[in-house]
C-alpha cells in the first residue's frame, strides 16, 4: 500500500489513536532545568526504594532525574564527583530542604536523568552508597525530580 492510496491517512489516524502516537509528548528533564522540583523522595536508609516508590504513588517508564545526597570530607568532594561522573552523574544543587551536613562534612548533590523503578533507584543506591564510604562519608537520601506537568509542551526527548 502506499502513501497516495485511497483511505490510507483515516486508516494511520485511526491506527495512531489506538496505539497512542497521536497522544501528547512528554517533555524529558535535564539536570540543568530551572524548573525541576521533587516528586519523590526518601532520607531514610532503612526504607526499600519500593516501598518509598509506592506510597508515593510513582509508577512511570518515563525519564526522570535520580538524585543522591552524600556528605564527604571536603578533601574527597572532587574524586568522589569525579568517579561518579564516570557513571554519568553530575553534580547538581544542594536544595534548601537537604539535611544540614554533620561537623566537617560537606553535602554533594549528584544528579542523572533515567527511567527508573524500584530495582534501578536500588541499584543505584547501593552504588553511591558505596561510592560514598570509600570517600569517607556517608549517603543522606535520594529523590526523583521532574518538571511540572503544565511544561510538559517542550518535547525535547
Amino acid at each position: 500500500m502506499t502513501s497516495d492510496t485511497p483511505g490510507t491517512s483515516g486508516l494511520r489516524h485511526k491506527l495512531g489513536r489506538l496505539f497512542g502516537s497521536t497522544a501528547r509528548a512528554v517533555r524529558v528533564p535535564n539536570v540543568d532545568d530551572d524548573d525541576l522540583h521533587v516528586i519523590v523522595r526518601s532520607d531514610d536508609d532503612a526504607t526499600a526504594s519500593s516501598t518509598v516508590l509506592e506510597a508515593a504513588g510513582f509508577d512511570s517508564d518515563r525519564k526522570v532525574v535520580l538524585r543522591h545526597l552524600l556528605e564527604l570530607p571536603e578533601s574527597a568532594l572532587d574524586d568522589a564527583a569525579a568517579s561518579a561522573a564516570l557513571e554519568g552523574y553530575c553534580e547538581g544543587e544542594v536544595l534548601p530542604d537537604d539535611p544540614a551536613p554533620s561537623d566537617g562534612g560537606l553535602l554533594l548533590a549528584l544528579v542523572r536523568v533515567q527511567s527508573v523503578d524500584a530495582r534501578t533507584v536500588s541499584q543505584e543506591r547501593s552504588r553511591i552508597a558505596s561510592l560514598a564510604s570509600r570517600s569517607g562519608g556517608r549517603g543522606l537520601g535520594w529523590a526523583l525530580l521532574d518538571v511540572p506537568v503544565a511544561s510538559s509542551t517542550d518535547t525535547r526527548r
